[in-house]
């Protein structure tokens, strides 16, 4: 016998034999997207200022050297030598998403009939919002020979602010020869750590930070990274390789040893390392999503990196701040764009430290 019924698949558009579909489709009235759970974190962890022009400048000190001569009894006045400051600068880089909806799409929402989404123009605002927002975040951590600051000289330039990695020297140093970039105050430090991650390099380079006065407080790595710290502080090996063959006598011994577990519960594995402490200071591990990975190479600027550095010295100012603004329309849709103007301040480079060449 015939039942009534069928069942439409969706077609904007449905064909003739359409006509026969009785039942509503089982749509969630929501919209889910893993992209918005991204967060920018680099850029939301910077302090925010504000840029006077398009070409962004701050000075640079250092007290005399010390001394451990003595002085003469009675000597005339010699007038010592005096440092000089040094400026440094950044470019503002403009950042701009265009987009338009048509009204049609516009009136479906408003009617109830975009799922998960009241106003089509508003979602795609907030969407176009945050997708600047990642990719601020993403050009703070960039790779690649771009990644250092460059001016708009010609109207159709594109004028591009520094990146963290614009105070890091390109040159590759063999990982033995310690921290390179010490010697200059308008260098970042950097390691190159030439594989996936070493405890040891990153001591060094936190050393070498320490002694030039610097205090880094953030570690900004990006997931796989994380993952390998973790497991270095942590530890987990098989049985065998901590203890000789199962006895009688050993046979309360777990076949994992672990260096480390403060977890209070006896039924949560916990793996999770957030702070470090060293002889040199506490750091924050911040992951970041946007950190590229990539494989080792001769430009120091182009393999995967992390940062050690101090947040406070290192900031985002805003030529424009970040915003929407609406345009009349061309046609039946309506129109608008996102902008923000931006730089990134380094307020001394010497607090930036970057462990380049690492590979997880």
């Amino acid at each position: 016998m015939a039942f009534p019924g069928g069942f439409d698949t969706g077609a904007r558009y449905p064909a003739p034999e359409g006509a026969g579909i009785i039942y509503r489709e089982d749509l969630l009235d929501a919209v889910i997207s893993l992209d918005k759970e991204k967060e920018a974190a680099v850029f939301l962890a910077m302090p925010k200022t504000t840029s006077n022009g398009l070409v962004h400048e701050w000075l640079i000190d250092a007290l005399p050297v010390t001394s451990t001569a003595g002085a003469v009894e009675g000597d005339d006045w010699a007038s010592g030598a005096l440092t000089a400051r040094t400026r440094i600068n950044n470019a503002v880089q403009t950042f701009r998403r265009d987009f338009a909806i048509s009204l049609d799409a516009v009136e479906y929402s408003l009617k109830g009939r975009a799922p998960g989404v009241s106003n089509e123009y508003e979602h795609q605002v907030e969407n176009f919002l945050l997708a600047t927002e990642q990719s601020i975040d993403a050009r703070a951590v960039a790779l690649g020979t771009a990644v250092v600051s460059a001016s708009a000289t010609a109207a159709t330039d594109t004028a591009r602010t520094g990146s963290f990695r614009n105070w890091q020297l390109s040159a590759t140093a063999d990982p033995t020869a310690g921290a390179q970039g010490t010697g200059a105050a308008t260098n970042a430090i950097s390691m190159n750590i030439s594989g996936a991650w070493s405890r040891s390099r990153f001591l060094t380079l936190h050393e070498a930070m320490f002694k030039l006065g610097a205090k880094p407080n953030t570690l900004a790595v990006d997931p796989g990274v994380k993952a390998d710290i973790t497991n270095d502080v942590l530890g987990e090996a098989a049985q065998a390789t901590f203890q000789p063959a199962n006895t009688s006598a050993m046979a309360a011994v777990p076949a994992v040893i672990r260096q480390v577990h403060s977890d209070a519960s006896a039924t949560e594995y916990t793996a999770d390392i957030q702070f470090m402490r060293t002889d040199f200071g506490r750091i924050a591990v911040l992951v970041d999503r946007f950190i590229p990975t990539a494989a080792t190479s001769t430009n120091a600027r182009i393999g995967g990196a992390y940062f050690l550095y101090d947040r406070s010295k290192a900031r985002c100012a805003f030529w424009r701040p970040l915003r929407h603004y609406s345009i009349p329309p061309s046609g039946d849709a309506m129109k608008g764009y996102v902008h923000a103007g931006v730089v990134f301040e380094l307020l001394h480079p010497n607090t930036l430290g970057v462990g380049y060449n690492v590979t997880t």
